[in-house]
């Protein structure tokens, strides 16, 4: 699956360099850097994630701990603004989902 991210990577930065050979350049909107933000404060966290929990070093852990704290802030940052200029939209669960939820987590604690 990481090797799939990364051939989208790869295609897209080609595609990106091809725009720009041929003279037709790329715009980037709100939206697009503002997702690029939110991905990257995503793959931020897995990463620090992964280091908090290889860590020897109790100091470095709780660095790293520290890191990923602001890494959380400026993710709900990027989502908060991304939610106010209409571009990330969230249904909320209604009460049936919401009970549906609970009784599946319950249940599975149960066995």
């Amino acid at each position: 699956m990481a090797q799939q991210g990364q051939q989208g990577q790869q295609q897209r930065g080609q595609q990106a360099g091809q725009a720009m050979q041929n003279g037709q350049g790329t715009q980037f909107v709100d939206k697009d850097i503002l997702q690029l933000a939110l991905n990257e404060t995503k793959n931020t966290a897995q990463v620090l994630n992964s280091f908090i929990l290889e860590a020897s070093s109790e100091q470095l852990r709780r660095d790293y701990m520290t890191v990923l704290g602001d890494v959380y802030n400026q993710q709900k940052q990027v989502f908060d603004l991304m939610q106010q200029k209409g571009f990330y939209n969230v249904q909320n669960a209604t009460t049936e989902q919401m009970t549906q939820a609970q009784s599946k987590f319950n249940g599975q604690q149960m066995q």
